[in-house]
């Protein structure tokens, strides 16, 4: 398989569990709910990346086409914990919105799941299409499945998950050859339900306010948006040192888990940053390049999918960490702390690296099959 990318996805495993307990103990240690303990969240991660590991090696040696065909199963128990979730009663909504399921001491959200199954589902039933991916009719049952779940997850409320949700499953039908006509159209019409919802929910239209209400000045950009940008500031090009940052001392809500990247930018500098970033585009790089050898279109849709997914939510964490963007609530991948997604993003890349490793046996690439050249986008915009 590919090493270099297994040893990427090791590194970035083992840096996120330094960088979760450097930016959660004050608050560990100074709450009552989490047990006045330094070492609350960094523990717990640490079982949980213990697990994704495991969970990792199994998804790495089972071939690829067995999470195909289980997919419709995945697809359905996906649909129905978000149901679950929904049903709830109200006391176990946490900040307002049901989006999370406990088992036990094992608590998962549902939507995390939820991706990885839709991703599967859809590579699944576009390899098998065939030719018929650019008939309307499979579009529209494509467009169903996804839109059953993006609404669930909608109504959770979990906007800006809705959102990547059904970014990645378009870009997935648009790499498997639907046409560029069919997906406008979709697009016409799903931005103006996206922006309704967004002015409709609470949280959202909130945010949406604050950011666009802004007028120059720092002080102007939201509580939030402030302080982690003072963060990122604070740490210059070098710098002040792992566990030596300041903003996680109550300045900066969330500081282990939607803003870790201005933690993490205070304490390891701007240079820092660049070096984590150069492992992000590296996992990327060889995520898409898995994706172009693989053996089918399946393969190739499962590892561009995943890969998209990191991308993706890398991307959005950044913007909002330095003001570009509304708050989301948007996970680093592999560096903030929240052990489910932690769990799902390792498994995934584990399928990706069992893509790589069968690609690499003689297996002819199949890159004709997806869309990788200007010339099969103008086929499919006619």
């Amino acid at each position: 398989m590919d090493f270099g990318l297994f040893t990427a996805i090791l590194l970035m495993v083992g840096f996120g569990l330094v960088l979760v307990y450097s930016s959660s103990f004050a608050i560990g240690l100074e709450t009552e709910k989490f047990k006045y303990s330094s070492e609350y969240f960094f523990s717990r991660q640490m079982i949980r990346a213990l697990l994704a590991l495991a969970g990792f090696m199994v998804f790495v040696n089972v071939d690829y086409h067995i999470w195909g065909r289980l997919s419709n199963l995945g697809y359905i128990m996906a649909v129905a914990m978000l149901i679950v979730v929904l049903l709830l009663p109200g006391d176990e909504a946490i900040k307002g919105a049901k989006r999370w399921l406990s088992f036990g001491p094992v608590t998962f959200q549902v939507s995390d799941i939820a991706r990885m199954m839709l991703i599967l589902f859809i590579a699944r039933h576009c390899d098998d299409a065939g030719n018929e991916i650019r008939d309307f009719r499979f579009f529209l049952k494509m467009v169903g499945m996804i839109g059953i779940i993006g609404v669930l997850i909608l109504a959770e409320p979990g906007f800006s998950t809705a959102s990547i949700v059904i970014l990645i499953c378009m870009t997935m039908l648009f790499m498997a050859g639907v046409r560029v006509s069919h997906l406008g159209t979709l697009a016409l019409g799903i931005i103006p339900v996206l922006a309704v919802a967004a002015v409709k929910m609470q949280h959202s239209h909130r945010r949406l306010t604050e950011f666009f209400g802004r007028h120059g000045g720092l002080e102007n950009m939201g509580y939030q948006t402030y302080q982690s940008v003072i963060g990122l500031g604070n740490g210059g090009l070098f710098g002040v040192g792992i566990g030596k940052g300041e903003q996680k001392f109550f300045y900066l809500p969330e500081p282990h888990t939607d803003f870790v990247l201005s933690i993490l930018g205070e304490e390891i500098g701007f240079i820092g940053l660049m070096i984590m970033f150069g492992l992000y585009a590296f996992i990327i790089y060889r995520g898409l390049k898995i994706a172009s050898e693989a053996p089918d279109r399946q393969g190739q849709l499962m590892a561009f999918g995943f890969t998209f997914a990191i991308a993706v939510n890398m991307l959005l964490h950044t913007g909002v960490a330095i003001g570009l963007l509304p708050t989301t609530g948007i996970a680093l991948p592999f560096i903030s702390y929240g052990g489910m997604n932690l769990i799902f993003m390792v498994c995934s890349m584990g399928i990706v690296l069992n893509i790589s490793s069968q690609s690499r046996y003689g297996k002819a690439p199949a890159v004709n099959r997806v869309r990788t050249d200007v010339r099969g986008f103008a086929r499919s915009a006619r």
